[in-house]
């Protein structure tokens, strides 16, 4: 459950960062990516799958654990990459 709360946190902290107009793109391209059957909508198990693989990249030692420092850094490199829109 933990993992499922961080994941969720790391999803709206990235989002908060992304500037408007990319935002909106960023958005829709994830949208395209987690539907992997192309119905048009977002099953929890497709979201699920596209949490786990960003939990993955994230967990770079592989201990199936992300500390608030990991989590920290990962938010850092989003504001640096997009920049902060507030």
């Amino acid at each position: 459950m933990k993992a499922i709360s961080l994941a969720t946190a790391l999803v709206a902290a990235t989002l908060a960062f992304v500037p408007p107009v990319a935002y909106a793109q960023k958005s829709m391209d994830m949208i395209k990516a987690m539907d992997k059957d192309k119905d048009g909508m977002i099953s929890k198990a497709e979201f699920m799958a596209m949490m786990e693989q960003k939990f993955d990249m994230m967990d770079k030692a592989k201990t199936g654990k992300l500390s608030a420092q990991d989590v920290a850094k990962s938010i850092a490199e989003i504001q640096r990459v997009y920049g902060s829109s507030n």
